[in-house]
């Protein structure tokens, strides 16, 4: 069974833009008692304003498990208020976390580009599990986003 976790308040927050240039996404995620890290184990990372661009992304994963753990960073739309969300898009295809690969890192711009008709104003940043081991009790995963807006919410 897949789990889908929410990281700290960012998910709750409104997506940040308030000032023209770079702003910063950040988050701390430690799934307690709670596995994390089985296939299709998602973890919803925060919001990201339409128009924003990814200059920068670091994560650090704590892994406890021998076996290699595959992550993809997707960016997620809602599909209505509450509900469920849909793939927008992959932003990075493959991150893998293990005993000797701990960190990712990517300075690869990506640009949040929604289309003027939609009724989304900002995509998801989300973690999805792609191979995963058999979850790890107490997974940890913390990052950094940098990201440029134009300042208009």
């Amino acid at each position: 069974m897949a789990l889908t976790y929410t990281s700290t308040a960012n998910m709750l927050a409104v997506p940040r833009s308030v000032h023209i240039g770079v702003n910063h996404l950040e988050f701390d995620f430690n799934s307690g008692a709670g596995k994390f890290g089985s296939l299709s184990d998602v973890l919803l990372i925060g919001k990201l304003p339409n128009g924003a661009k990814i200059l920068d992304v670091a994560l650090q994963f704590g892994v406890s498990t021998a076996g290699a753990i595959h992550y993809t960073l997707l960016a997620l739309v809602q599909d209505t208020p509450g509900g469920t969300y849909s793939t927008f898009a992959t932003i990075y295809g493959s991150m893998t976390a293990s005993l000797t690969a701990a960190t990712f890192r990517s300075v690869t711009p990506y640009k949040v580009s929604l289309s003027d008709d939609r009724a989304v104003k900002h995509i998801t940043l989300a973690l999805n599990c792609t191979t995963g081991a058999s979850g790890t009790v107490s997974q940890s995963i913390q990052g950094l986003f940098l990201y440029a807006t134009d300042g208009v919410a």
